[in-house]
């Protein structure tokens, strides 16, 4: 239909209907129709062509012959076309036309089905796509306007049809109600109801706003961009990206669709603009449309902020290259040495340590106090955030993902606030929300850890420290924490107790005895101080650094035998948080008394040793007596000390029931064969009298079998030490010495042992000898 027209009509349009014979007749219609009829065309009438006693017009049957509408489509169309109004479309000429109809219902009907199908035709996709003019949009706009006015005048006559209250209720609620496809709204109206008309008034009558409020705004949008939610979902995204906020959110509630993505992004753009109070603004109206949505997780969201205001706005390459291109066409030659595009752009990209504002302050703080003004930051993290985005972050992630904030607060460097979060002054963290608890809950559901907080657990908190080597900020939290609250309840001395007990068990069980020995000493724990002490001179890489382990260790087994004495033989120096007996507590006095002994002489011995480099487990006599390493390792540090310093090895041969005569033999041998006669000598004088004759002999027959069979040398000296004279008939037989053997075995009168020199004299073909045992084996048989 043509009833209305974007376009005016032309001249030769305009020439027609002002001929003569096509002058408007008004003796068919009364007064008010005829001011009617005036007002709505829109257009001055020209009473001048018209006598003043009507001797122009023509009868009222010529009227019925050139306007009657025959049926006809092309005799119809024509019609039609002779009624175009320069201001068309005119909701004052549309309102007077239908109040020409008798029967309101009609009246109504055919208000509905004009509006829709107009508004199919003139806002449709194919009209105003997305790249439209703004010529084309402000048309649109106009169009709207009077579409608007159309079907609040329908929804009038219905109302007045059904009566006031009841259709006014029924119409605001219909107007909530989901949308269809708009090719419900037919012309084929004629069967429907009053509510039905007025539901799709209303339906049609919001679409019909919101693309008056679209495209008012300067926005291409058209029926088929709110036909459904899938359409109105792109819309709602490409207003997004255009960062038209206020619209989305419009077109969201008018077409009944999810408004959280639109709320979501609008903080972040706030967010980079640094409007922060106005974004949180946004992103609780976001998160208060999910709060009853189980499946929903905030703590996405909450990253997500936190990275841009971290990140702050990316930079427009583009746009900078062109600006680029822009200066270097505009002053080509104003220096000789200008960048190049690409040199430009990487100057531009240089990374920054704090915002520009930040390090200005920053530098002027510096300045004025005289001193270097970063120091805090030179050994941890570089945080990129003022004050202000830092405290914004923090309270995002303290309100809605408390689990991230631990991680949040190390990578940006605040170490004493992250454990603060942990420690706070004079009391307790608070215990997690249920959901939390849910999860991080110790094994039994009725009495959850006190120890796990919403923040994480003591582990995630040792963890960072160690990653951030941010232990030392943890001590000092714990040790002023322990000093300021030895007045405090009893609630806050057993949650610091019980968190250094976990503290102290994650490091053992992590190896990290530093940090251990460290937060062993804080808990006053002297005896596990000591073991500790122990397992560090194990991993002692320098004499220096083995000697101070072992010495604490001795101060450490010597302050905890004091405790036990003061304390009396029941005393539990362990913390209330360990279930079960630690190595400290099972522990006896007279263990603490060996191992403070052991680890004195354990200092002489690696004195003794004295290697200044290297590692110092070598030389350590702890470990399990059972343990064939353990053993070989002592006696062969026994055999070493030996040869350095008699009395110390004497005392570890007796501090761990080391096999003397074993130890002396191996010591002997070894002298002997590094021909060492001196310290074989004096060593033999530091023996003698600590181990009986037989062990005598024995260790005395280490030294000559290898005189005799590696050298190839007769050790008279040492046979004649000899206590036995049956090891001495050994001993000369093995140098060679068979006629002294000989002497020795008859003055003995031990037949056996002349038997035996006269066995190796005959494998030795010396008959002299051999006759000799003969004649005295004869005599005494």
């Amino acid at each position: 239909q043509k009833a209305f027209s974007w376009a005016p009509r032309n001249t030769g349009e305009k020439a027609a209907p002002k001929e003569p014979h096509r002058k408007r007749k008004s003796s068919g219609l009364i007064a008010p129709a005829k001011v009617a009829w005036e007002a709505m065309t829109g257009i001055q009438e020209d009473h001048g062509t018209c006598s003043g006693d009507g001797q122009d017009r023509l009868p009222s049957v010529s009227i019925a012959e050139e306007w009657m509408l025959t049926g006809d489509p092309k005799k119809d169309d024509a019609v039609r076309s002779l009624h175009r109004y320069d201001s068309a479309p005119d909701i004052i000429l549309f309102k007077a036309l239908l109040s020409l109809c008798s029967d309101e219902s009609v009246s109504a009907k055919g208000a509905i089905d004009l509006c829709v199908n107009q508004m199919k035709t003139i806002l449709s996709s194919q009209q105003l796509p997305e790249n439209a003019s703004v010529e084309i949009i402000g048309r649109a706009y106009h169009a709207t306007e009077t579409f608007v006015e159309g079907l609040l005048y329908a929804r009038s006559l219905l109302k007045k049809l059904v009566g006031g209250n009841d259709l006014s209720n029924n119409s605001e609620t219909s107007r909530d109600a989901e949308d269809g496809s708009y090719d419900a709204g037919s012309s084929s109206v004629g069967s429907q109801n009053a509510d039905e008309l007025s539901e799709l008034a209303d339906t049609w009558l919001r679409r019909a706003e919101l693309l008056q409020s679209l495209l008012g705004s300067g926005i291409a949008a058209s029926l088929d961009d709110i036909a459904n939610q899938e359409s109105a979902a792109h819309l709602r995204d490409r207003l997004i990206s255009e960062e038209r906020y206020s619209m989305a959110v419009y077109t969201c509630k008018k077409c009944k669709i999810d408004v959280f993505p639109v709320w979501i992004a609008w903080g972040h753009a706030l967010l980079r603009m640094e409007h922060y109070s106005q974004a949180r603004v946004k992103f609780i109206q976001a998160l208060q449309l999910r709060k009853n949505d189980p499946d929903f997780h905030v703590a996405p969201v909450i990253l997500d902020i936190i990275n841009t205001i971290e990140g702050g706005p990316p930079a427009d390459v583009s746009l900078v290259r062109s600006m680029y291109e822009h200066l270097a066409k505009s002053a080509p030659t104003i220096l000789d040495d200008s960048l190049s595009a690409d040199s430009y752009l990487n100057v531009l990209h240089m990374p920054s340590t704090f915002p520009r504002s930040e390090r200005s302050r920053r530098s002027q703080e510096a300045a004025n106090s005289g001193s270097i003004g970063g120091t805090d930051y030179d050994d941890g993290p570089r945080s990129n955030l003022d004050s202000v985005r830092y405290l914004e972050c923090v309270n995002y992630l303290q309100d809605s993902a408390r689990q991230h904030l631990l991680d949040f607060m190390f990578r940006h460097g605040h170490y004493t606030e992250a454990c603060m979060l942990f420690f706070p002054e004079n009391t307790v963290p608070p215990p997690p929300q249920p959901s939390v608890g849910a999860v991080n809950s110790s094994s039994s559901p009725q009495r959850p850890d006190p120890l796990v907080t919403d923040y994480g657990t003591i582990d995630s908190l040792c963890e960072l420290c160690i990653g951030y080597g941010a232990m030392s900020v943890l001590e000092e939290v714990i040790s002023t924490r322990i000093a300021s609250s030895a007045s405090a309840d009893a609630a806050v001395n057993q949650y610091t107790e019980a968190a250094l007990a976990k503290i102290c068990n994650y490091c053992e069980t992590h190896k990290h005895f530093n940090y251990l020995y460290k937060f062993l000493v804080i808990r006053k724990d002297h005896v596990a101080a000591g073991l500790c002490c122990i397992q560090l001179f194990m991993n002692s890489m320098s004499q220096e650094d083995a000697v101070k382990h072992l010495e604490n260790s001795k101060m450490h087994f010597d302050e905890g035998l004091s405790a036990r004495h003061r304390a009396g033989e029941t005393a539990k120096l362990a913390g209330k948080g360990i279930r079960s007996k630690s190595a400290s507590e099972k522990l006896t006095e007279e263990g603490l008394v060996k191992l403070s002994a052991r680890a004195a002489i354990q200092v002489d011995v690696v004195k003794c040793l004295n290697e200044s480099e290297g590692p110092q487990w070598k030389h350590s006599l702890f470990g399990n007596p059972n343990d064939p390493e353990t053993f070989r390792r002592r006696c062969q540090i026994a055999e070493t000390l030996a040869e350095k310093n008699f009395d110390l090895a004497f005392q570890v041969i007796c501090q761990f029931n080391l096999p003397a005569v074993d130890i002396y033999a191996a010591v002997a041998a070894s002298l002997a064969e590094r021909k060492r006669g001196s310290q074989l000598t004096e060593f033999f004088k530091n023996i003698k009298g600590t181990i009986h004759d037989d062990d005598w002999d024995e260790v005395l027959g280490a030294a000559i079998n290898v005189y005799a069979n590696k050298h190839k040398e007769r050790p008279d000296r040492l046979i004649d030490m000899l206590t036995n004279n049956h090891r001495k008939v050994l001993a000369c037989v093995v140098c060679g010495r068979l006629k002294t053997a000989f002497q020795i075995a008859s003055r003995s009168g031990v037949v056996a042992d002349v038997q035996y020199v006269a066995h190796q004299a005959l494998h030795a073909n010396a008959l002299p000898v051999l006759d000799m045992c003969k004649q005295w084996l004869a005599q005494n048989m």
